[in-house]
């Protein structure tokens, strides 16, 4: 950064990786997900091109070997198609599987961590928006 500051022409960085390995609740209209605004997915940018691995298909949809079939992949052209309308993990295959193999390496080398727990709160009855409040041995010390 500082070099751009100083006068440079330009940032070099090959890929930028973002890691959200949980849920946000509420529905987003319009979103591909009509229970969570968001669930677990680690995203790679490089270039023109964003893919999104989401964790939870990749896991019940057998990854790698059914990539080809399943929803856990999006790579998005972002030059031709800022607004991610066009998902194009089908249609350009070898540009999937290159930031693909990059973002499972990068998983893998930082090893960022998934929420594999369940949440014994999930669900129950909140009273005026107040959080639940864990008794006893669900309370980590």
């Amino acid at each position: 950064m500082v070099k751009l500051f100083k006068g440079g022409s330009q940032l070099e960085r090959k890929s930028i990786f973002w890691h959200f390995p949980g849920y946000l609740d509420g529905p987003d209209p319009g979103s591909r997900d009509d229970k969570f605004r968001s669930r677990p997915v680690t995203t790679i940018r490089k270039g023109d091109w964003k893919l999104l691995l989401y964790h939870e298909e990749w896991a019940l949809d057998g990854g790698l070997k059914t990539v080809n079939t399943n929803n856990a992949v999006e790579l998005y052209n972002l030059k031709s198609d800022i607004s991610e309308q066009k998902n194009m993990a089908n249609i350009n295959k070898p540009k999937r599987d290159e930031l693909l193999a990059e973002l499972l390496a990068w998983i893998k080398k930082t090893d960022a961590k998934l929420a594999v727990e369940p949440n014994p709160h999930y669900g129950k009855e909140q009273v005026k928006n107040k959080p639940i409040k864990p008794k006893g041995d669900d309370i980590d010390e």
